[in-house]
């Protein structure tokens, strides 16, 4: 009986130790390398909030401006993932070809998403085409 109520002190502290590490945060806390981001591609954005998520070793960070634009970073302050439902997002960071097969092929279409993973990122135009291409650019597949 005495282990069983130590295990649960312990999962306790562990979880409420866990849980003090999430939450609201100021920009001036994020990673340089994010910070960076925001002032090079967001300056003009407001913030509403920014929020550190803890888990074990790694924390993520989500920054979400006025208008409603969200920006997801890793641990290291790479972006993951930046979105806006109701408006078209800065494209100076994404890769070149993407933006130009953009341009070249969805006239008057803006990028309102675009998510980076392992070796793909994915975009999102206004008319909700989702499109994919590897880490280089080249175009992969289209969702609709």
């Amino acid at each position: 009986m005495k282990k069983n109520i130590l295990t649960l002190a312990i999962i306790l502290l562990f979880g409420a130790n866990v849980f003090a590490q999430n939450g609201m945060t100021k920009l001036e806390q994020l990673p340089a390398k994010a910070q960076e981001f925001v002032k090079t591609y967001f300056s003009d954005y407001k913030v509403s909030y920014v929020f550190a998520d803890k888990e074990f070793a790694d924390t993520e960070y989500k920054i979400r401006f006025e208008n409603g634009t969200e920006i997801d970073f890793n641990a290291k302050g790479e972006w993951t993932d930046v979105s806006s439902k109701n408006n078209c997002i800065p494209t100076g960071f994404i890769l070149k070809d993407i933006t130009n097969y953009v341009e070249m092929n969805h006239n008057g279409m803006c990028i309102t998403d675009v998510e980076r993973e392992f070796n793909r990122i994915k975009i999102e135009l206004n008319d909700s085409l989702e499109i994919e291409f590897n880490s280089k650019g080249k175009l992969i597949s289209y969702d609709d």
